[in-house]
């Protein structure tokens, strides 16, 4: 499929980063056919950090509808036959719609629906590059909850599918749109459902294509609610298994948790973990580590990837 059916989205909340964002879109070796920017704040006028470039892209305004909403506003008005997301604080290797594009499927390869992602780095404030991931791709029919949320090891997100890594075919958002209701888990709930259908093709590019920013308070995706995450994952409970939803709650909503300073929010995902799931010792390790202190989780990704680099 032409490089030139490609839109891309990008929600933003008016940050100076968006201005990065949109120029690795612009300097892309296969250039998409749109950029189109949703900024999600009260004032509609042309962001200051945007201004030089405003002739290149195409603008659109929100008013606090959150990422998913801002996502599907942009897709509403996209003119492209495959939609590109990237978040406002993340940044696109030159190469990275080339790479996807050259693994999209064709011929008898070809589904209903195409999903494609690729590895990415963590990057921090100053452009270094703290890791790299997913440790490994997806599996051909392996569970989407399994890969997102299950832990194997102590090591952060074995399985990951970032949204400013997500390029996937027009239609399949419009049978399986963003829950424009929700403001945390926005991307998991959408994948969950993706993972459901069986018309899906799932592909991932074993390169590091995009560059993910350490998050911020002003991140359209950021949150310290533990409860919404309770509540989200009690009302996504029938499509997880067991396991799924007990390594969910002690890994990611006992994070949110203790990084926002609520220990309780993280003893009352653990109750819950003991009382309707079965969650893995390695679950029960990283919630140990994050009561006692997020720095000490921290510290053991840094070590890890530090072993890791020694043996590579």
């Amino acid at each position: 499929m032409s490089y030139l059916n490609v839109s891309v989205i990008i929600p933003t909340v008016d940050r100076p980063a968006v201005r990065r964002a949109v120029a690795s879109a612009l300097n892309q070796t296969c250039p998409p056919l749109e950029i189109i920017v949703v900024v999600d704040s009260a004032d509609h006028s042309i962001p200051p950090a945007l201004c030089d470039v405003s002739d290149k892209i195409r603008l659109l305004f929100a008013d606090g509808i959150g990422p998913g909403g801002a996502r599907m506003r942009g897709v509403a008005e996209a003119k492209g036959d495959i939609i590109a997301f990237l978040d406002d604080d993340d940044e696109w290797l030159p190469e990275k719609l080339e790479r996807q594009l050259a693994i999209w499927p064709t011929g008898p390869e070809l589904s209903a629906h195409t999903l494609v992602s690729c590895r990415l780095s963590i990057v921090d404030h100053d452009g270094r590059n703290l890791r790299t991931l997913p440790p490994r791709l997806i599996s051909a029919n392996e569970r989407m909850p399994s890969y997102l949320f299950c832990r194997p090891s102590i090591a952060v997100s074995e399985g990951a599918l970032h949204p400013s890594t997500l390029m996937c075919d027009r239609a399949l958002i419009d049978v399986e749109p963003w829950d424009m209701s929700l403001f945390l888990h926005e991307d998991w709930d959408w994948l969950l459902r993706i993972g459901r259908r069986s018309d899906v093709t799932v592909r991932m590019c074993p390169e590091a294509l995009v560059g993910i920013a350490v998050a911020d308070e002003r991140s359209l995706s950021s949150s310290g609610d533990w409860r919404q995450s309770i509540e989200w994952l009690e009302q996504r409970a029938d499509q997880m298994t067991p396991r799924e939803r007990g390594d969910f709650l002690m890994f990611m909503t006992a994070s949110i948790a203790s990084r926002s300073g609520s220990r309780r929010g993280g003893f009352i995902a653990a109750r819950r973990a003991l009382r309707y799931t079965r969650p893995s010792h390695t679950a029960w390790i990283i919630w140990g580590i994050h009561m006692l202190s997020p720095r000490l989780v921290d510290y053991a990704l840094t070590l890890h990837d530090r072993v890791m680099q020694g043996k590579a």
